[in-house]
């Protein structure tokens, strides 16, 4: 596999800007991750050992449908993977329980193995595979509005961490495992800094004098 850089998203406006390309928003992500996560911590001690990631990946599913599907979006279960798909953008989601999110670092892993059905959908881009060169990394970021039968179909996964990190994200699958990405996009992590989120004209007063009163 030839090297090349992933494109990673982390700037809270410009995941905003790339999500509307999938015609989705931030809260939307957000949701198919809270629903994941109290699925899983649901889980009974007395359920099999597997209970709380098992209940998590049903709940995401459910969840990533629910929040998605629309007009244009619809089920999917291509090669087995269940997921949704968009063929007017040329998007595919599906949803995967990894160990964390939102590290440039240490990117996620699956908590289980990828099946040969998801690996062929995640496979190596066809410019890597037939060693065409391209100018910029930026060239391989999915294209707005492509129109096609399902062949160019990009497939990206949401990423819930068990610390309820997310992220939205284009894996290349090899060996059963997440070898490389095309790109990430990093929606919510717990050590988030919201303060430096927050935009100053709307953000909550922390300087003001409560006045209180007794009643006579």
């Amino acid at each position: 596999m030839s090297p090349f850089n992933t494109a990673i998203i982390d700037n809270p406006i410009d995941v905003s800007r790339r999500l509307a390309d999938f015609e989705l928003t931030i809260d939307q992500i957000l949701a198919i991750r809270d629903s994941a996560r109290a699925a899983s911590d649901d889980a009974s001690p007395l359920m099999p050992q597997n209970a709380p990631g098992t209940l998590a990946y049903i709940h995401g599913v459910g969840a990533l449908r629910s929040q998605i599907i629309d007009m244009d979006w619809s089920i999917d279960r291509t090669l087995g993977v269940e997921a949704v798909i968009n063929t007017k953008l040329g998007f595919r989601i599906g949803f995967q329980n990894v160990d964390r999110s939102c590290d440039s670092t240490f990117p996620p892993m699956p908590r289980s193995e990828k099946g040969n059905g998801a690996a062929q959908l995640c496979r190596l881009p066809l410019f890597d595979f037939f060693g065409v060169v391209l100018e910029t990394d930026a060239d391989r970021v999915p294209v707005d509005n492509r129109h096609d039968s399902g062949a160019e179909i990009v497939t990206y996964f949401v990423m819930v961490g068990e610390d309820g990190s997310v992220e939205l994200s284009c894996p290349i699958i090899a060996n059963k495992r997440y070898a490389q990405f095309v790109e990430r996009i990093f929606i919510d992590r717990p050590d988030d800094d919201w303060l430096a989120r927050l935009d100053p004209e709307t953000a909550p007063i922390d300087d003001f004098d409560v006045t209180v009163t007794f009643k006579n």
